[in-house]
């Protein structure tokens, strides 16, 4: 058989998703011997910028000799134009005649005769929608409409998100599959420090530093975090510690960087911005901490990932976030500036708890493989091609 699955999202450098599904794609091709797979560079609604970009397409090739990569050597707005003028027979010869797609990134396309395997990743966009720009908010709700009658499954990330699926979509429960993501081995791997040092000097960091890792937008709840953060460094020894922030742009953020410079924090809190792979377990690795206090998760792949480098966590006690997290981090009401204050000033204060936490997080993330999810993805790939 014949399997397409979306990667459009790994080359937007879109955090989470993009994480998902390249993860997804390199385990299935080491596990499945059996099936032909299809990568889409380009996919429905997506268009990604760098969708030709060849050095992050690297890492699948030396996995299996079972990939097609379906990349088109047109200019993108012709790759658009060609995709929106084509009809159904024409767009699944375009992906490649496959006999089922996975679409991983809130796109529920018509096909003629392929079945569809659909990844929800949250319903944030309708939980919050104050939250999100109307441009993101119609694109997923134009393209999640049609989610019940087209898609043969729905995988979701968390119980967290089968229940909203449930509730926002009415998708019946045995048509919800449950699986959630993986940590990379590239967090697991030992520090090179040499590196390490490099990545410090290019982004002008010193060893203990609190981190965040996540997009810039309201969701994330960072405009609470600075200012629990303004409260701390006020405190003498605390004076000279950093907030370092990783993650792209996001949306809506601009009260954000407001409020960064009115408080005078510019040289207490850096923003990276998107940063290499191979960057981040190094940029984790120098954290004292890791704050995580969304208002809404689907999954929340920073927490096992913060955890798997050895580095105690605080996050949220709402959405699927308990549930990711388990009993290996500190829990924080999102809305309250001072739970957020106290849980960093304990952890920074506390060894002993911080050490605690560590060990819990080891513990937690070895259930929590990519390769676990790719097996369970599999499954459902059969059961869907067999009915």
């Amino acid at each position: 058989m014949k399997i397409g699955i979306d990667i459009s999202r790994y080359l937007d450098d879109s955090g989470g998703i993009g994480v998902y599904s390249a993860n997804l794609l390199r385990y299935l091709l080491k596990i499945d011997k059996m099936n032909k797979y299809v990568a889409y560079t380009f996919f429905y609604d997506c268009f990604p910028a760098n969708w030709k970009n060849a050095e992050k397409l690297n890492i699948f090739k030396s996995v299996s000799d079972n990939l097609k990569i379906n990349r088109i050597k047109w200019p993108t707005w012709c790759v658009r134009k060609k995709w929106e003028n084509a009809s159904l027979e024409q767009k699944e010869k375009m992906l490649g005649d496959v006999n089922l797609i996975h679409s991983t990134s809130f796109t529920v396309p018509q096909f003629y005769s392929t079945k569809l395997i659909v990844t929800v990743h949250d319903l944030s966009f309708l939980i919050f929608p104050e939250y999100h720009t109307s441009e993101n908010y119609n694109f997923v709700l134009r393209n999640l409409l049609y989610l019940n009658s087209r898609a043969k499954r729905v995988i979701c990330d968390s119980n967290q998100t089968k229940k909203d699926l449930i509730k926002y979509f009415h998708i019946p429960e045995n048509k919800i599959v449950v699986i959630s993501g993986g940590v990379s081995y590239i967090f697991k791997k030992e520090i090179n420090f040499f590196e390490r040092e490099k990545i410090f000097r290019k982004y002008n960091l010193k060893e203990g530093y609190i981190l965040i890792v996540s997009s810039i937008e309201p969701r994330k709840n960072l405009a609470r975090v600075i200012k629990a953060f303004v409260e701390i460094i006020k405190i003498e020894k605390y004076r000279n510690l950093k907030l370092v922030c990783v993650g792209g742009g996001g949306w809506k953020n601009s009260h954000i960087y407001e409020l960064v410079n009115k408080s005078n924090l510019k040289n207490n809190i850096l923003f990276l911005g998107y940063v290499k792979d191979k960057e981040l377990p190094l940029i984790y690795s120098g954290a004292k901490l890791f704050l995580y206090p969304s208002l809404y998760e689907g999954f929340g792949l920073p927490v096992l990932e913060a955890m798997a480098s050895r580095v105690p966590v605080i996050t949220s006690k709402v959405s699927s976030l308990p549930e990711v997290a388990g009993d290996a981090a500190v829990f924080v009401n999102p809305y309250s500036e001072r739970e957020i204050y106290e849980a960093i000033i304990t952890l920074l204060e506390q060894d002993e708890l911080r050490g605690k936490l560590i060990c819990k997080g080891l513990e937690r993330v070895r259930e929590f493989t990519w390769e676990k999810t790719a097996r369970k993805t599999l499954g459902v790939y059969q059961e869907v091609l067999n009915l």
